[in-house]
C-alpha cells in the first residue's frame, strides 16, 4: 500500500480530522442501539474509516481507535472493556482497504467490478469488527441470550453503515467539493423536498400488514434522478438521509418498517437501504458509462474537428442532393469562401467551372444510383473555380461514408498550382535554355529525331540551320556578360519571328543556335530555296542594329544549313554537317550562308583526326629540325633558319605547309613552337664547343599565336636559362600580322627581350603593310624581304623597285636586309648591285639536317669539338 507523502502539520490535520469524524459518527450511531446501548443498528463509522484509510494510508487507524475508545467509555463501560470493544473497528476497515487495494479497487465506482467488489470486501472486512466486539460483550456478560444474533446486528449493521457513507466518500475530492458548492442552493432545495417525503412517508404512513412496506419505494425515482444529476456524492447523500430518518423512525415503533417483532424490523430496514445503496451504484455506473461515452464521443468529435480545421487540405462533404454539409477552414483559404456561405449551397455552385458543371452533376447522380466504385480513393487532377471566378488545378480524392450509414461523399482536395509551376519549372530547365528560353540541346534532339521520323513518312524534306554569332566574344570581353547576355535574349527573339510556329528554335550553346525547318517540299532544290530564304532572312534581323541598355550594337552572324529527308542520317551527324558549313560560312568571311558540302565535312573530319595525330607526334617526339643557311655576299655561312618536319608514321616526312594550319587552329602551335625553340637553344649550346668560338646565328619562327601568349616572355627567358644558350645568337622572326594586331603590347614584348640580348626579324616584308611608321618602332634588327619579290626581280622593273625601296629603308634604319629565295645568280648578282649583304635560298643550300649544315661551315673555314643531336635530345 503506498500512501502520499506529505507534511507533517497535513498529516496531524488529517489524524485529527479523522479522529473528530469517526467519534462524531459513533456518537450519532449508538443514539440508536440494538441491545443496551452496545450495538447500532447502523455504524457509519466504519465506512468513515474504510475511506480514511483508503485516501490517506494505514496511520488513520490510530485516530480511528482512539476515537473508538473514547466513543465506547460513553456507553457505560470500563476502561478495559472499552479498549478491548475497539480493537476490532480499526483492524476491519484495514482489512477491507487491503483486499480493495489487493484486486486494484478504483475509487470512482464506474465500472460493475467494483460496485460488486466494494460490499463483498465490506461484508469480508466487518467480519472482524463484529467477532472482536461480540466475543468481548459476551465473555464480560453483557449478552446472555442469543449472541449468534446480536454478531449478525453487529456484522450488518457495520456492513451497512459503511455501504451508506462509503460511495459518498469516496466520490468526493476537491473538485467535487466545489461542485457541490456551487450548486448549494438546488441541493438544499432538494435535501427539503426529500426530508419532506421522508417525514410523510416513514412517520404518518402507518403500517396495516406488510403490504404497506413496498411504499417505501416510492421515494426511489427521488434517488435514481439524485444519482443521474449529481452521481454517486449525490445518492449517496439522499440515501444516506433517507436511511437515517427510516432508522429513528423504526427506532421509535413508527414508519413503514416498524414490526411488532424487531428483528424483522431491523432486516426490512437494512434490506431497503442496502437494495437503495445498490441500485444508486448501478444508476451511478450506467450513468458514468453513459458519460464516459458521450465524453468519448466529443472527444472524438472534438479531435475529429480539430483535424478536419487543421488539415492543410480542403476537405468537403455533400450529401445525396450535392449539397455542401462541410467546409473546413483549408477550403475557405483555397476557394476564397466562408463556411456559413457555403454550407446547403449544391457543390456544382460554389467550386465546379461552368463548363464542367453538367458533367459533374451526371457523374455524381450516377454514383448515387448505382454505388459505382470506380472514382473511389483515386487520385483525380482536375480543373476548380476560386469565389473570385478564377480556375486553378486541384488533386482529389474521394470516399463515400455510405457503407457506414451515412449519406455522405467527402473529398479531400489539394491545391496543385504551386506543384504545377515546379513540374513546370523543372521541366524548363531540363528542356529549355533559361536564358532565351529556347528549347536546349536535348530537347533539340529530340525534336530533330521527331523531324525525321516525320520526313520518314511524308517524304518530304526538312532542313537543319546552324547559326553561330560573329564575334560575339568582343561583346563578352569589351562590355561584360550581362550585355553578351542581352544580345543572345534579342537574337532568340528575333529568330522565333523568321520561321513559322512549327518550327523550332534552340539555343545550343553560348553564341550558337539551331533551327528546324520541317516540310519543306518533296523537290530537293525547292527545299534548298525556302531553307535559303529563311537563312537570308535570318542574316538581315541578325545583322540589324541592336539596342543594348544605353549601348547601340552591331553584330552578324554565319550561317550553316543541312537538308534531310528520312531517317538515314543520324541526328549527331546531322548537326555535325550543319556545323561544318557553318564554319565555312565563317571561314568565307562571316555574315553569309553556306550549304554543306560532302567533300567539306571529308576535309574537316581529316583536319581533326590529324589534330590527333599531332597531338600524339609531341608525345612521341615525331619532329625534327632542319637548317637552311644564310649567307653574306661572300657566301660565307653567318645564321641558319630553323625549319621543322614531322617524320608522319604513314605519310613520311610532312613540311609545315601540310600541318602548321591545324597545328594553329587547334592552340597545338604553342606546344610545338616551344619545342622548336628549345631544341634551337640547345643547338646553340652545343655549337659553343666550336674550336674557333663559333658565332653561328639560329632563327626560329614564332606563331602569331604562341607570340601573343602572356607569358611568351618568360617562357623565352626560361628557356635561355635551361638550355645556358647565348641570346645573341638567338634571332625570332615575326611576321606583320604578329605584330600589328596590338602594336604597343609587341613592342613592349619585343623590348623586354632585345634587352635581354634576343634579336628579331621582319618575316615577308613588303607582303603587308611595310609602313616606315610602324617599322621605326619595333625594336629590330633585320628584314627579310620576301622570296615573292625577289622571284621576278631579274625581269619585272616593279619588283626591283619595290626590293631597291626596302633595302634603302632599312639602311635608313639601320636594320640588315636579307633577300629570301634567291635561286639564281642573276638574282644574287642584282641584290647585290641594289645594295643587299645577306641571302637565303636554294643557290646557297637546301633545308639540310644538322650533319650536312655543319660539312657546309666546315667547307666556310670553321671546325667543331660538339655537336647537338635532337633525335636523341629529351624535353
Amino acid at each position: 500500500m503506498t500512501v502520499e507523502n506529505v507534511s507533517t502539520p497535513t498529516l496531524l490535520r488529517r489524524l485529527l480530522i479523522v479522529y473528530f469524524v469517526y467519534l462524531a459518527a459513533a456518537k450519532l450511531g449508538l443514539l440508536v442501539p440494538y441491545v443496551g446501548s452496545q450495538i447500532a443498528l447502523i455504524w457509519l463509522s466504519s465506512g468513515i474509516a474504510i475511506a480514511a484509510i483508503l485516501r490517506w494510508g494505514p496511520l488513520c487507524t490510530i485516530p480511528v481507535y482512539l476515537a473508538s475508545f473514547t466513543a465506547n467509555l460513553d456507553i457505560d463501560v470500563t476502561w478495559t472493556m472499552a479498549a478491548q470493544m475497539s480493537i476490532g473497528n480499526p483492524i476491519g476497515p484495514l482489512a477491507v482497504t487491503l483486499l480493495l487495494r489487493h484486486f486494484r479497487f478504483n475509487l470512482a465506482l464506474d465500472s460493475m467490478r467494483d460496485i460488486l467488489l466494494l460490499p463483498v470486501a465490506v461484508l469480508a472486512g466487518m467480519l472482524i469488527t463484529a467477532t472482536s466486539g461480540v466475543l468481548v460483550l459476551r465473555s464480560a456478560g453483557v449478552i446472555d441470550g442469543d449472541w449468534l444474533q446480536a454478531w449478525l446486528v453487529w456484522w450488518l449493521g457495520d456492513s451497512v453503515g459503511a455501504l451508506l457513507i462509503l460511495p459518498l466518500l469516496l466520490s468526493l475530492d476537491r473538485d467535487g467539493v466545489r461542485t457541490l458548492w456551487q450548486h448549494r442552493v438546488k441541493i438544499l432545495l432538494c435535501f427539503s423536498v426529500f426530508a419532506l417525503a421522508d417525514w410523510y412517508v416513514f412517520d404518518f404512513l402507518k403500517t396495516q400488514g406488510d403490504q404497506f412496506i413496498w411504499m417505501s419505494f416510492v421515494l426511489l425515482p427521488l434517488v435514481i434522478w439524485a444519482a443521474m444529476r449529481y452521481g454517486i456524492s449525490g445518492a449517496s447523500a439522499i440515501i444516506l438521509g433517507i436511511s437515517l430518518v427510516g432508522v429513528w423512525s423504526t427506532f421509535n415503533q413508527r414508519g413503514l418498517f416498524y414490526h411488532n417483532d424487531m428483528n424483522q424490523s431491523i432486516f426490512s430496514l437494512w434490506m431497503f437501504m442496502a437494495v437503495m445503496v445498490i441500485i444508486a451504484l448501478m444508476v451511478t455506473m450506467l450513468q458514468a458509462g453513459r458519460q464516459r461515452s458521450e465524453r468519448a464521443l466529443r472527444d472524438s468529435e472534438s479531435k475529429l474537428r480539430a483535424m478536419i480545421n487543421g488539415a492543410l487540405d480542403a476537405i468537403i462533404t455533400i450529401d445525396e442532393q450535392g449539397k455542401i454539409v462541410e467546409f473546413n477552414p483549408a477550403a475557405e483559404q483555397i476557394f476564397g469562401y466562408r463556411r456559413d456561405e457555403v454550407l446547403g449551397q449544391a457543390l456544382v455552385d460554389v467550386i465546379i467551372p461552368p463548363d464542367m458543371r453538367r458533367a459533374h452533376q451526371e457523374a455524381y447522380a450516377r454514383f448515387i444510383r448505382t454505388g459505382d466504385q470506380k472514382i473511389l480513393g483515386r487520385r483525380l487532377e482536375l480543373a476548380a473555380m476560386r469565389a473570385d471566378g478564377s480556375e486553378f488545378p486541384i488533386e482529389l480524392t474521394v470516399t463515400s461514408l455510405r457503407e457506414q450509414g451515412l449519406p455522405y461523399v467527402t473529398g479531400f482536395i489539394r491545391d496543385i498550382t504551386e506543384r504545377r509551376q515546379a513540374e513546370k519549372d523543372i521541366r524548363n530547365l531540363a528542356f529549355f535554355d533559361p536564358l532565351t528560353e529556347l528549347p536546349n540541346r536535348r530537347l533539340l534532339m529530340d525534336r530533330l529525331q521527331q523531324a525525321l521520323a516525320s520526313s520518314s513518312r511524308t517524304r518530304k524534306y526538312g532542313a537543319v540551320v546552324f547559326i553561330d554569332l560573329d564575334n560575339f566574344k568582343i561583346i563578352n570581353d569589351s562590355r561584360g556578360h550581362d550585355y553578351g547576355d542581352l544580345l543572345l535574349v534579342e537574337v532568340a527573339r528575333r529568330l522565333r519571328h523568321c520561321v513559322r510556329a512549327e518550327d523550332t528554335v534552340s539555343r545550343l550553346s553560348g553564341d550558337e543556335f539551331v533551327i528546324i525547318l520541317e516540310d519543306l517540299t518533296t523537290d530537293m532544290a525547292q527545299a534548298a530555296t525556302e531553307a535559303r530564304v529563311v537563312g537570308e532572312k535570318i542574316l538581315q534581323v541578325v545583322h540589324q542594329s541592336y539596342r543594348l541598355k544605353e549601348v547601340e550594337y552591331h553584330n552578324s552572324g554565319s550561317i550553316g544549313i543541312c537538308l534531310f529527308r528520312g531517317s538515314e542520317t543520324s541526328v549527331e551527324e546531322l548537326l555535325k554537317r550543319a556545323d561544318t558549313a557553318m564554319y565555312q560560312a565563317k571561314a568565307a568571311g562571316r555574315n553569309l550562308l553556306k550549304f554543306h558540302d560532302p567533300q567539306m565535312q571529308e576535309a574537316l573530319e581529316l583536319r581533326m583526326e590529324l589534330e590527333s595525330q599531332l597531338r600524339t607526334a609531341l608525345l612521341n617526339q615525331q619532329f625534327l629540325l632542319l637548317y637552311q643557311p644564310q649567307v653574306d655576299t661572300g657566301r660565307r655561312i653567318f645564321c641558319a633558319e630553323v625549319l621543322l618536319r614531322w617524320n608522319h608514321p604513314q605519310r613520311g616526312w610532312l613540311s609545315p605547309t601540310e600541318f602548321i594550319a591545324t597545328a594553329e587552329e587547334s592552340g597545338l602551335i604553342v606546344a610545338i613552337g616551344h619545342w622548336v625553340l628549345f631544341h634551337a637553344c640547345l643547338q646553340l649550346k652545343a655549337w659553343e664547343s666550336a674550336r674557333h668560338g663559333m658565332e653561328i646565328q639560329l632563327a626560329v619562327n614564332v606563331s602569331a599565336r604562341q607570340f601573343r601568349q602572356p607569358n611568351f616572355v618568360d617562357e623565352v627567358r626560361q628557356v635561355l636559362l635551361q638550355t645556358g644558350a647565348n641570346p645573341e645568337l638567338l634571332k625570332l622572326e615575326l611576321t606583320e600580322s604578329v605584330v600589328l594586331d596590338n602594336m604597343a603590347e609587341a613592342v613592349q614584348k619585343m623590348r623586354e627581350l632585345r634587352s635581354m640580348g634576343v634579336r628579331f626579324a621582319m618575316d615577308d616584308f613588303g607582303t603587308g603593310y611595310s609602313s616606315l611608321a610602324y617599322l621605326k618602332r619595333l625594336p629590330l634588327t633585320q628584314v627579310k624581304i620576301d622570296q615573292s619579290f625577289v622571284r621576278d626581280i631579274a625581269v619585272d622593273s616593279n619588283d626591283a623597285a619595290i626590293v631597291q625601296a626596302i633595302i634603302a629603308m632599312s639602311d635608313t634604319l639601320g636594320l640588315e636586309v636579307i633577300a629570301e629565295g634567291v635561286e639564281t645568280e642573276a638574282q644574287f648578282a642584282l641584290l647585290k648591285q641594289y645594295g643587299c649583304e645577306q641571302f637565303q635560298g636554294f643557290l646557297f643550300g637546301r633545308p639540310m639536317v644538322l650533319a650536312e649544315l655543319e660539312s657546309m661551315l666546315v667547307q666556310n673555314g670553321l671546325s667543331f669539338g660538339g655537336n647537338y643531336s635532337e633525335n636523341s635530345a629529351s624535353h
